[in-house]
């Protein structure tokens, strides 16, 4: 797989430098606030300034201090591949199935806060769903020291960008069937209501297929939206673009709401450096590279570089694709994907040429062509290394494991009595396992999901954080919810922890892959814990243990005589309530005139979205409730929040209003006290 030399990232612009420096010469930014990814133990200075959990980190290897780790129990890293701005890759190995996949670790400073940590977990479970050839598999995610990872397809091959870099443009009859295949790729997340966001040549690797064909796979679905903020311009100015200013639409640039016709933006400026080794517009900085997208004239293809030869007719593909307003360009990729076939069929004379869904090949002409000038030769694309691909991890590998996981709690958990003959005095034993069935005490060893107590929904059951797992590691309650969930999303759960009058708890679910979906840990010592009307489509494991957080390196606690009571709710989805999540706007539920929702903002930046059904005008807005203590705010589209509860304001049709948790001012909640829901309503004016 194609390495680039090491390089140290800028944790707010995401330029590159060759050399470690304090700061970044192009925005002033701290550079040792990048990642604990590029600590180096070695440099007395910067472990001076470091917190002693990145001190810790970084002795564990110097240079790198992921090498050699096991990743929550499942993942050897062995090599790092790669470096780019948003983290570093590399090649893990599953401890048990001794297969190999690619583990990508997202720079620290993006865990620290929680909007972005929930946000990479919607966005990692979307992404998880697509499974089209021409999408590098995404199989596992979740958060390892500080850092959050995505462990995906190992693929060996190089990045788009780097072809065309070491290569030059690409004849359009090789170019043809790498973008059918990205065509591909897109067009199934954009069925799934996944918008790539960052669509560029380094976002595509090129590989072989066994018969040495060129083959696309598509990675870093959605991971763009991690560092979205609602006002462009506010980043702009401190120098950080969210996503790749070459390959941006304007839309993007303006902040507004995207759709597919985003991506199929950023395909043609993907296209159009392809084909001509230029991206369509340049400028001194990044700003000015975004200000060309939205009022500077697109050069076609074939008078960019005359030199290529480029039949005008590309031209037509290309610029549409690139046209500034979203209703000039392709409404679909499919109609992008139609035009390309059209093009090359035209261009070739090879009318035998189809594009399946399966992500195969348009073939190459049979003869030397002479469409893009000299006769076209192909090139070697990828360098394959020395992975088998029996040893590559695949999804249907975790498939095939997590069934005989399921096959081995089932037998464990459904094991009677086992009779034992004594080989000494014959005697007869009764070995007993475990209980069987649904508990309501907690049935101890249950640290892990295959030794999960098994709980019935809508009631109480009690536990113990007891004798602790080692001098580091608190003891853990697992437990396995026994309702059937529809797979529709037509459910939604409420769970709660009571508090320990010595121990600060926290409370997470999972879903029934072991995907982790939620985390409550805001009351502190002797306080309890809420995740509210959580949207799920398969039963959930709920964990309960000591927070740590904030308190590196001390003892957990153990309590053997105090009881916690631990209560999971299933109900229907309801109009009249929030479900989360909600956060975003592409979540946010629609609230129609006249209508009231009830909602809870009971964790720290907590953000709620509602969608306004109705028809343009004057209303009032009005906010009322929620706990005592925890002051609430309300914005209306991109206008400031404010700390009002009754506003007048003009409402259009999509409008989105938000009621957030107003952290600056939020207290904790008293001892013992339940969440108090709000009401949003919305009514005419009076």
């Amino acid at each position: 797989m194609h390495t680039p030399s090491p390089k140290f990232f800028c944790p707010r612009c995401k330029t590159a430098f060759d050399a470690d420096m304090r700061f970044c010469g192009h925005c002033g930014a701290d550079m040792h606030r990048a990642s604990g990814l590029l600590y180096r133990g070695d440099d007395p200075a910067r472990n001076a300034t470091m917190p002693q959990s990145a001190l810790e980190d970084s002795e564990h290897e110097a240079g790198d201090p992921w090498i050699g780790r096991v990743i929550d129990n499942r993942y050897r890293v062995t090599v790092q591949l790669g470096q780019g701005g948003m983290g570093a890759v590399y090649q893990v190995e599953h401890q048990r199935m001794g297969k190999i996949a690619a583990m990508k670790v997202l720079h620290r400073e993006l865990a620290q806060e929680k909007e972005v940590v929930r946000r990479f977990q919607r966005e990692a479970q979307a992404v998880s769903r697509l499974n089209h050839p021409n999408t590098v598999q995404v199989f596992d995610f979740g958060v390892y020291k500080g850092a959050l990872y995505l462990v995906m397809e190992y693929v060996p091959g190089v990045d788009l960008g780097a072809l065309v870099k070491r290569d030059g443009p690409l004849p359009f009859a090789q170019a043809a069937p790498l973008f059918h295949q990205i065509c591909a790729a897109l067009s199934e997340a954009h069925a799934l209501g996944v918008i790539h966001r960052d669509l560029k040549p380094e976002n595509v690797l090129v590989t072989r297929t066994s018969d040495g064909s060129d083959f696309i796979k598509v990675l870093d679905f959605g991971l763009a939206k991690l560092t979205e903020r609602e006002d462009l311009a506010e980043v702009t100015d401190s120098g950080s673009i969210v996503g790749t200013p070459y390959y941006m639409s304007p839309e993007q640039i303006r902040g507004e709401h995207i759709d597919a016709r985003s991506d199929i933006y950023s395909l043609g400026a993907l296209m159009y450096r392809v084909l001509t080794g230029e991206p369509p517009y340049r400028a001194q900085s990044p700003v000015g590279v975004l200000t060309k997208h939205l009022t500077a004239e697109l050069v076609p293809p074939s008078q960019r570089v005359p030199e290529q030869h480029l039949d005008p007719r590309l031209d037509a593909v290309v610029c549409r694709a690139l046209e500034k307003k979203p209703a000039d360009r392709f409404q679909t990729v499919e109609e992008l994907t139609d035009a390309i076939s059209t093009a090359y069929t035209e261009l070739t004379g090879d009318s035998s040429t189809s594009f399946t869904p399966s992500g195969g090949n348009l073939r190459r002409p049979s003869t030397a062509s002479t469409i893009d000038g000299p006769s076209y030769t192909p090139r070697r694309i990828a360098d394959i290394d020395d992975v088998s691909s029996d040893r590559r991890l695949r999804r249907e590998d975790l498939d095939a494991y997590e069934r005989s996981l399921r096959r081995a709690r089932l037998i464990r958990g459904t094991a009677y009595p086992l009779l034992a003959l004594g080989a000494v005095g014959g005697g007869v034993y009764y070995l007993v396992t475990r209980p069987p069935g649904v508990q309501t005490v907690e049935v101890e060893p249950n640290n892990a999901a295959d030794e999960a107590t098994l709980i019935a929904a809508n009631t109480s059951i009690q536990g113990y954080l007891g004798k602790r797992e080692s001098k580091t590691v608190p003891d853990k309650d697992t437990f396995q919810l026994a309702s059937d969930i529809a797979p529709d999303g037509s459910q939604k759960v409420t769970a709660s922890a009571t508090g320990l009058p010595n121990i600060d708890i926290k409370l997470d679910l999972y879903d029934a892959k072991g995907k982790f979906l939620a985390r409550a840990d805001e009351g502190g010592v002797g306080r309890g814990e809420w995740i509210r009307d959580l949207r799920v489509r398969t039963p959930v494991y709920a964990v309960v243990s000591e927070s740590m957080r904030g308190r590196p390196g001390e003892l957990p606690t153990e309590n053997v005589s105090d009881a916690y009571t631990l209560r999971v709710v299933v109900e229907p989805v309801s109009d009249e309530s929030e479900t989360e999540p909600n956060n975003l706007d592409s979540e946010a539920a629609e609230l129609a005139p006249g209508g009231a929702v009830q909602g809870y903002a009971d964790r720290r930046g907590d953000v709620d979205a509602y969608r306004f059904s109705g028809p343009a005008g004057t209303y009032r807005v009005e906010l009322e409730g929620g706990t005592e203590g925890v002051p609430l705010r309300l914005r209306i589209g991109n206008a400031p929040p404010t700390r009002e509860r009754t506003l007048s304001v003009e409402l259009a049709p999509g409008a989105v209003v938000r009621v957030e948790r107003d952290d600056g001012a939020a207290q904790p909640r008293p001892t013992g006290e339940e969440p108090k829901p709000y009401t949003l309503r919305i009514a005419s004016a009076p």
